[in-house]
């Protein structure tokens, strides 16, 4: 029925200033800017991170992005200045949690090699 996600859509307060950040401070790429919402690539794979101003709510779901080098995505993200959480187990992977400017929350993983 469904071939892949196609994007992750997340509200944002202020459209312009969350383009900044997640240019900047997560270094995406823009690859569309439709006047009313952003797309970004997201490395390697086809899927996508769309932002769009909005009516920011608490959610349940969290993006998870992949990363090779876990610990150093984590002390950049510090030197940025966004606030990370601690790095975590569970079984074969370890991962944080941090969140954008309006408080969406994301996690950053990475597998344990065996």
């Amino acid at each position: 029925m469904f071939s892949k996600i196609d994007t992750v859509h997340i509200l944002v307060r202020d459209l312009e200033k969350a383009h900044r950040w997640y240019e900047e401070i997560l270094e995406l790429e823009q690859v569309f800017n439709s006047g009313k919402y952003l797309v970004f690539k997201i490395g390697v794979g086809e899927s996508t991170l769309t932002i769009q101003a909005g009516e920011v709510r608490p959610s349940s779901i969290k993006p998870i992005l992949f990363s090779d080098a876990l610990e150093e995505t984590r002390l950049k993200l510090l030197e940025k200045g966004v606030e990370v959480g601690k790095i975590k187990e569970d079984e074969d992977v370890t991962y944080f949690e941090f969140y954008d400017l309006d408080g969406n929350g994301f996690e950053v993983c990475e597998y344990i090699p065996l």
